[in-house]
């Protein structure tokens, strides 16, 4: 995407004052280009990359701009014209459309009108107060205008602590909002804004009374339709391709369609899941690029990524800063699987299963969330300075009443939460991070196949039960490869005989080795080697926030963030070395926005 930012603010020395200072941030990174247009009190500024889609006009009757692909049915990209002939009325509640984008249409007559994707992956946040609005991609924008407060927003705190991500479009600002998954944001001449629904999540059991292969049939031809519309096979494409089944499944489908594949894999030319992407790329891209990932010792992608993310999607995903520029030259479309396991796979909903009662409940699915952030009772303890267990307690009834507010069936809540939550937000960083090299395009999120997939059963979904099949069936040479599961079994889905038994060899061998031969074991899972928080990267992280902990005072207890964060010369013990660490680095995020914000 773009940063961006929109300022409405009838004091016109004020807010040409506050564009000029914004203009000299906005641009996160080099070689992006930037613009401007206006109209009366209203101004829009942006930065995206020299490639990115970006349509935008102003002048006395009103200013468009439309950042990304937000594309119709039959796959036409919505033009400019089209966006200010459809949402220029003061009642318009615009149409949904697909693709990853933002579109503001501004007239002196009806106000501010700003949409984005689906389920709000594109980040769009929004302040008001008295005759002034801003709304950006980054709260980090609001800071310089005059008026802004900076303002600790306790509750805020709380559910990002809770679960690691905003939560009922809370952030750590008091006032400051992330506009909701399917809303449009209204700001009408001299009213407050507010957001109207625009899509929800079509759960249903539609489906639910077909045989299992018309079910996986249907899933194959709405995901097939959304890949030709999100990346026409006319069009030269990249491809993130990680081995797994999700840049599997979507790339035996763009090579099925015709497609021009350049695919991208993250990592080094050892780890398992490259391993698994370059024989996927082999048989499916015309060129494979290995490119680097990694988290700098210097602390610089931390200190980008508190500044700019304010701690609203986590603190996991810091590695992709560098990789915008590394992407540059790929074609402008990247297709990736974000958001596919879930929604495809049905990854998540399995959170909500008790084993032991052999149903779907709350309880089940607060506790694999809350692995993610810290723990309720110890966070209790933590934010005793600004409302303690209370606290804590108010948050977890607001993650109930989103959850509930779903479906009657628990599974299909758990479903909804995961796609509005955890895939907007955490995952949702990722895409924010690639577009300024090189623009996502993401089929899973698209009508019609969340409309298919919200109309399965659980059974159908969950374990990626369809998504095997559909892979089995459809890609069988793709199913025959080996298969990244972000571990190191790497048994494809469909073994051959002679994978079977080039795999017995192999563990017989491995066997007759002797500790002494193997030498020192390197990490070869891309993941938890990058998101290691006693590896170098992070271990810098801590001791920059370890400068800064007494930009805390008077949030969280002392005693409790020491325990929780030890110093950077100790090791953290953790089991999981993705899961448990998630909450740890959260804090090193939160320590670092509160040094720039609220001293």
């Amino acid at each position: 995407m773009a940063n961006f930012l929109v300022i409405f603010d009838p004091n016109g020395e004020r807010r040409t004052a506050f564009v000029g200072r914004a203009s000299q941030d906005i641009a996160l990174m080099p070689g992006l280009v930037q613009g401007t247009v206006s109209s009366g009190c209203m101004t829009m500024l942006w930065a995206a990359g020299a490639r990115s889609p970006v349509a935008a006009c102003g002048d006395a009757a009103g200013a468009a701009l439309v950042l990304g692909d937000a594309i119709d049915a039959t796959g036409a990209r919505i033009s400019l014209d089209r966006v200010r002939a459809a949402w220029g009325s003061a009642d318009a509640i615009p149409a949904a459309f697909d693709g990853y984008h933002v579109a503001i249409v501004y007239t002196p007559a009806a106000g501010l009108r700003i949409v984005t994707d689906l389920i709000g992956m594109f980040p769009v946040y929004w302040w008001a107060e008295g005759d002034v609005v801003l709304v950006a991609s980054s709260p980090e924008l609001f800071t310089w205008h005059p008026q802004f407060r900076p303002t600790l927003d306790a509750d805020g705190l709380a559910g990002i602590l809770l679960t690691g991500y905003s939560i009922g479009g809370r952030t750590l600002q008091r006032g400051v909002r992330r506009l909701a998954p399917g809303a449009a944001l209204l700001a009408l001449p001299g009213a407050m804004p507010r957001e109207r629904v625009q899509y929800t999540l079509p759960v249903s059991t539609r489906y639910h009374g077909l045989p299992f292969s018309a079910q996986s049939d249907l899933l194959h031809e709405a995901l097939t339709d959304a890949v030709r519309r999100h990346a026409p096979p006319n069009e030269p494409s990249a491809q993130s391709l990680s081995g797994g089944r999700d840049s599997r499944q979507l790339a035996g489908m763009l090579h099925a369609q015709g497609s021009v594949i350049t695919a991208v894999t993250f990592g080094d030319p050892k780890d398992i899941e490259m391993r698994c992407a370059v024989a996927v790329a082999r048989a499916t891209a015309r060129e494979h690029r290995v490119l680097p990932i990694e988290l700098r010792h210097d602390g610089t992608f931390i200190e980008q990524h508190a500044r700019w993310l304010h701690c609203a999607t986590g603190f996991n995903s810091v590695s992709h800063w560098a990789s915008a520029p590394r992407i540059s030259d790929l074609p402008p479309r990247l297709v990736t699987g974000c958001g596919m396991d879930p929604i495809i796979g049905g990854t998540h909903l399995m959170w909500g299963y008790d084993k032991a009662a052999r149903r779907f409940t709350f309880d089940a699915f607060f506790q694999r969330l809350n692995s993610w952030g810290v723990a309720e009772d110890k966070l209790g303890e933590l934010l005793r300075p600004v409302g303690g267990r209370d606290l804590v307690e108010a948050a977890k009834r607001e993650v109930r009443s989103v959850y509930e507010s779903y479906s009657d069936l628990d599974w299909q809540r758990a479903w909804c939460f995961d796609v509005h939550h955890r895939q907007r937000l955490h995952v949702g960083a990722t895409p924010w991070l690639l577009s300024f090299g090189s623009w996502p395009a993401q089929p899973s999120i698209d009508t019609r196949v969340l409309d298919v997939a919200g109309g399965l059963p659980v059974e159908t979904l969950a374990e990626r039960r369809a998504q095997d099949a559909i892979i089995i069936k459809r890609f069988p040479t793709l199913a025959a490869l080996p298969l990244d599961r972000n571990n190191y079994d790497m048994t494809p889905l469909a073994p051959r005989a002679r994978y079977a038994a080039a795999e017995y060899v192999r563990q017989r061998v491995s066997r007759l080795r002797t500790p002494l031969s193997l030498g020192p074991r390197v990490e070869r899972r891309v993941y938890y080697r990058l998101y290691d928080v006693n590896g170098a990267g992070w271990r810098a992280a801590r001791r920059l926030a370890d400068q800064h902990r007494d930009a805390l005072d008077g949030i969280v207890d002392r005693a409790c963030l020491d325990a929780f964060l030890p110093p950077a010369d100790q090791d953290l013990a953790v089991r999981n070395g993705i899961t448990d660490a998630s909450a740890p680095k959260l804090l090193v995020g939160l320590t670092l926005w509160a040094r720039d914000h609220l001293r």
